[in-house]
């Protein structure tokens, strides 16, 4: 086998699916006996990496509308001491700085795409017109795209239309021994709910808090851990005033350990990794979507909903959750969770799912001109917006019939 020196870059080493699944590839890489590398905001999983000889370059990738070319020498510098012959960039804003890197060193790179929500893309190309160009040249140039769902490379698809041979489906995996089981208990009565804290988590931890709400109503014993952290804090703090839980509800912020969280709780809510967490020690996992429908993981659904990310947006509405979840004993919470538990340690044990293939670039010298010339105007639209905004609109529509020339010019040799 060849040692392989792979990068991995990603915006921060904090709390999120993006995160624990790039640390999970990392430890999976490292037992496999490559040389592994991160580039990547400090964060709590910085020095957890490191301790099992990951090399962490600290460093920002902030979402600019422009390339980095002003980074481009430190990281090559960065990339030929470390002798990296691979990149694998996690998340879009990472583009901008390490895209003209591979190039200029003919590094391969691997292209991910995590979000299972759909519309990233076109946010990114609203708010960053420049993205109208990284991303076609991100994806077109990639060894290959690993997507973590059907879904997710069916809307990269239908934007770029790359062919199916471009793709990988591999989904966010586990190192399933950093799991362990929880005890199995004679009544549900800790509730876990775990998320980022942010906008589009709202509505899911709301109806999370109203099926725990309803279900002390039977059972006063049971208590609520919320783990996580973020800008909408306060709002679900408040959601949990309105509903006089207060004393029920525990905020326990961002928690380092998370499978001891895990483990000590009965029932967990929730959506995406976090689900799949929680089955992997063995507790009783209900769904909570973006959309507001609620299902537990079972034999029944655990392959569509994977299909997701568990996210739940392809589960209909269950609305006898409660219902189901006041018929749970002992007997029948072992069989529920053994089930899950064997179907997500054959599909998601990360040793099964690292990428494997041969890595390849043919980088054109044009891409350098597109750069430079990329960054020259936005610069220059900058500068004029702030004065004349009807004329800098004109320059960007020039800016980009120009470019788009030159790209379209650079795929059809």
């Amino acid at each position: 086998m060849k040692k392989r020196n792979i990068l991995m870059c990603l915006e921060f080493l904090g709390v999120g699916g993006v995160e624990t699944a790039v640390v999970t590839l990392c430890k999976g890489y490292v037992r496999a006996g490559h040389n592994v590398f991160v580039a990547a905001k400090d964060g709590m999983y910085a020095k957890e990496l490191e301790k099992i000889g990951v090399k962490v370059l600290r460093m920002e990738h902030k979402i600019r509308n422009y390339f980095r070319i002003d980074k481009k020498k430190e990281l090559m510098e960065f990339c030929k001491e470390n002798k990296i012959s691979e990149i694998h960039m996690h998340q879009y804003p990472c583009i901008m700085y390490w895209l003209p890197v591979c190039m200029e060193l003919d590094i391969p790179y691997v292209a991910y795409a995590h979000s299972i929500v759909p519309g990233a893309i076109e946010w990114f190309n609203k708010e960053f017109p420049t993205y109208q160009l990284a991303l076609p040249i991100f994806f077109e140039n990639a060894s290959k795209i690993v997507c973590i769902a059907e879904s997710t490379k069916q809307e990269i698809e239908d934007i770029y239309h790359l062919g199916e041979d471009k793709y990988l489906i591999i989904p966010n995996s586990l190192n399933m021994e950093d799991f362990p089981d929880g005890e199995i208990p004679s009544k549900l009565e800790i509730f876990g709910i775990a998320a980022r804290l942010s906008e589009e988590k709202v509505l899911s931890v709301e109806k999370g808090i109203d099926l725990f709400a309803e279900y002390i109503k039977e059972n006063d014993n049971a208590k609520l851990l919320i783990a996580g952290d973020g800008q909408e804090k306060k709002t679900i703090m408040r959601y949990v005033d309105s509903k006089k839980l207060k004393d029920k509800v525990e905020f326990l912020g961002n928690v380092s350990n998370m499978p001891e969280y895990y483990k000590n709780i009965d029932v967990f809510i929730g959506v995406d990794r976090c689900i799949l967490e929680a089955l992997a020690c063995k507790r009783l996992s209900i769904i909570s979507s973006y959309t507001g429908t609620m299902n537990i993981v079972n034999k029944n659904n655990i392959e569509l909903a994977s299909n997701q990310n568990f996210s739940g947006m392809n589960l209909k509405d269950n609305e006898n959750v409660l219902q189901d979840l006041l018929k749970i004993d002992k007997k029948k919470y072992k069989s529920i969770t053994e089930d899950n538990y064997k179907f997500i340690n054959k599909k998601y044990n990360v040793d099964n799912n690292l990428y494997k293939d041969k890595l390849e670039c043919n980088y054109t010298s044009d891409y350098k001109y597109i750069f430079n010339t990329t960054n020259r105007y936005t610069k220059e639209i900058y500068r004029i917006n702030s004065k004349w905004p009807i004329k800098a609109y004109r320059y960007v529509i020039n800016l980009f019939r120009r470019i788009i020339r030159k790209i379209k010019s650079i795929f059809s040799r």
